[in-house]
């Protein structure tokens, strides 16, 4: 079924589409937090968020583009939590740089190691975790805000920075 045809289901409050939505979209939906917090636990938080989100505001979204809708609350949820955390706590750069770099990505591809993802940009890594996830180019230039080309040459970039950092 397609994500617009669920949006109707989802609407009307229909809980066995919104199981449906769920399994096709969460890992998508952790991989856009993840790419934002670079936190494992609390990328799983605002996946949880932004589900919840999904289903209170159902009835408002109207026309097509339901999934791009999902992704959009997931990343505006996610800067939010950013924006807030750093209101809140003061930032140890290296303090930092440890927990985020804390996880890795289990894809359907193997897995892909936390060090390569440290040696990616913010651009670049959010980009090959959303890639990773199942969206196209289009999808993550409409996300980001970016051309098309652009989401390409950096996917293409890192992936050449994490074949020379796993081969060397």
């Amino acid at each position: 079924m397609n994500f617009d045809k669920l949006a109707l289901k989802i609407a009307e409050h229909d809980k066995r589409a919104f199981e449906l939505l769920y399994e096709q979209t969460r890992r998508l939906v952790f991989s856009v937090c993840l790419g934002v917090v670079k936190n494992q636990g609390v990328a799983e938080e605002l996946t949880q968020e932004t589900f919840v989100t999904v289903w209170q505001r159902s009835g408002e979204f109207r026309g097509n583009g339901y999934k791009t809708w999902i992704l959009t609350v997931a990343k505006h949820k996610s800067i939010n939590a950013l924006k807030k955390n750093r209101r809140e706590t003061p930032i140890d750069f290296f303090e930092n740089e440890r927990a985020g770099g804390s996880y890795e990505v289990d894809a359907d591809t193997g897995i892909v190691l936390k060090t390569a993802l440290r040696a990616l940009d913010d651009d670049e890594r959010q980009i090959v975790l959303m890639r990773n996830a199942g969206l196209k180019a289009k999808e993550i230039a409409e996300m980001l805000g970016i051309p098309r080309g652009t989401v390409s040459w950096k996917y293409a970039e890192a992936l050449k920075k994490l074949k020379k950092l796993l081969e060397g």
